[in-house]
């Protein structure tokens, strides 16, 4: 590990853990290993608090919270990048937010026909055309089926916590632009990988989820550790009182936090926590 502050860190309670999982938590495979299992099981006997803070929808992110046996510890789930907070514990929503269905066909429309866009319905994504690569592999990663459809508008029935577009990168740069312009007091727009655009909520971020979170659970973001390695995951790794990046995480991110743990495929986030916690 390659530690990045000078801090006596090592003297602080620290009494949370919010974890990114693609590229930090989960391996390459989509797993949590065996070690990084126990590990933070045990944490959590000690009185460590986990929240588990994605892009991901809630669905794709209650296994690993089982895994993890937050239920019984009373961890906590961060989806959709903030739109959607989770107590495991309770099984229930804290806070939520969502993109009201008066709001979709003028996104439908200004997307266009150059791009797929994407939708949840029920436990499946649902995704307007015939499905390309990257549709396909977002319903890889999230374990959750592809629905094809002709009439978007028609099969998204209820208000979105987040839509997502996909399309070809430099193409999808120009969208990006045009679309935080045209809808600038109603989402915010992020780019989590150069062919996946993710639209939300105004006001959605990761950081301001965990933000209020913290203030609800009486904690103090120095007792926080938090863990990650996208861009996406920026504001929450500014906010934790001690940080962290996987080894593969960008270059922006490392430069950014307390210290460099190991990969993703390494237990990062485990040495992270028996090192500190």
């Amino acid at each position: 590990m390659n530690k990045r502050s000078p801090l006596p860190v090592s003297c602080r309670r620290l009494r949370f853990l919010a974890t990114d999982l693609d590229g930090t938590l989960l391996t390459s495979s989509k797993d949590i290993t065996s070690r990084s299992q126990q590990v933070l099981v045990e944490a959590q006997r000690k009185g460590l608090t986990v929240i588990l803070a994605s892009g991901r929808p809630l669905y794709s992110i209650l296994p690993y919270a089982r895994q993890l046996e937050l239920q019984e510890y009373g961890g906590y789930i961060i989806s959709f990048n903030g739109s959607l907070v989770w107590d495991c514990a309770a099984g229930k929503a804290v806070r939520e937010q969502t993109i009201p269905l008066s709001l979709i066909p003028q996104l439908v429309a200004a997307v266009g026909k150059d791009f797929h866009i994407h939708g949840y319905k029920g436990n499946s994504i649902a995704v307007q055309g015939e499905p390309d690569e990257w549709s396909k592999y977002i319903a890889r990663a999230n374990k959750m089926p592809l629905l094809e459809t002709d009439n978007f508008i028609r099969t998204i029935t209820e208000p979105q916590h987040k839509c997502l577009v996909t399309g070809q990168p430099r193409k999808l740069w120009h969208l990006e632009r045009r679309l935080k312009k045209q809808f600038e007091a109603h989402f915010s727009i992020c780019r989590s990988e150069s062919f996946l655009l993710e639209i939300m909520p105004k006001g959605v971020d990761k950081a301001v989820a965990l933000g209020e979170l913290l203030k609800e659970l009486k904690g103090k973001p120095d007792e926080l550790l938090c863990c990650g390695d996208g861009y996406n995951d920026l504001g929450m790794l500014q906010l934790a009182g001690l940080s962290c990046a996987t080894r593969n995480a960008k270059r922006p991110v490392k430069q950014a936090v307390s210290f460099v743990t190991e990969s993703n495929d390494r237990d990062g986030v485990a040495c992270a926590v028996e090192r500190y916690v």
